[in-house]
């Protein structure tokens, strides 16, 4: 074996040691960004999950914890199923408050929901457990656990109830139009 070659195997072997060492000292309070831990979230309007701060500005009708979308003109708006399908293709997720575009949308993780947002097949308020959730035709900014089926609505799963007023926010980019 030559010089050249094992002074480099060395290195190589004492590099794996530090990466290893590394890896095993990484602290978990420092990677929690994926993890989403519904237990602890409760109140209405808690969540975990990433954010997305962009666009310019967010239309006067956006209130916190409605279903909002990033348009083409960088305007925060409520999304709707109904209307021409009101972010059916565009960036989607939950306002943390009437300027999601300072304060941020919630675009993937979990989001305890007002009542007042919620419409599904059992009650007005109340979500089906592990159902999927779409984007409401009729009441825009909310959601729902009622497939859209209307002519011109659109279906677009944006997420799962965990619980009866509990959502796992994570929208899928397809759509349909019906």
């Amino acid at each position: 074996m030559s010089r050249g070659f094992r002074k480099n195997y060395n290195s190589i072997a004492s590099l794996k040691t530090r990466v290893t060492a590394l890896e095993v000292s990484v602290d978990v309070e420092a990677v929690t960004g994926s993890i989403h831990q519904s237990a602890s979230m409760t109140s209405e309007g808690k969540y975990h999950g990433n954010l997305l701060y962009a666009g310019d500005s967010s239309h006067a009708s956006v209130v916190g914890s409605n279903l909002v979308y990033l348009n083409s003109s960088k305007e925060w708006k409520q999304a709707s199923a109904g209307n021409g399908g009101e972010g059916s293709g565009s960036i989607t997720g939950i306002a943390l408050s009437a300027t999601p575009h300072t304060y941020g949308a919630l675009v993937n993780g979990i989001y305890r929901m007002s009542s007042s947002l919620v419409y599904s097949a059992g009650a007005d308020g109340s979500l089906a457990i592990g159902a999927q959730v779409y984007m409401d035709p009729l009441h825009s900014g909310s959601l729902t656990t009622i497939l859209p089926s209307g002519s011109g609505e659109i279906v677009r799963v944006v997420g799962h109830s965990i619980d009866s007023d509990m959502v796992y926010i994570n929208p899928s980019p397809d759509y349909v139009e019906i």
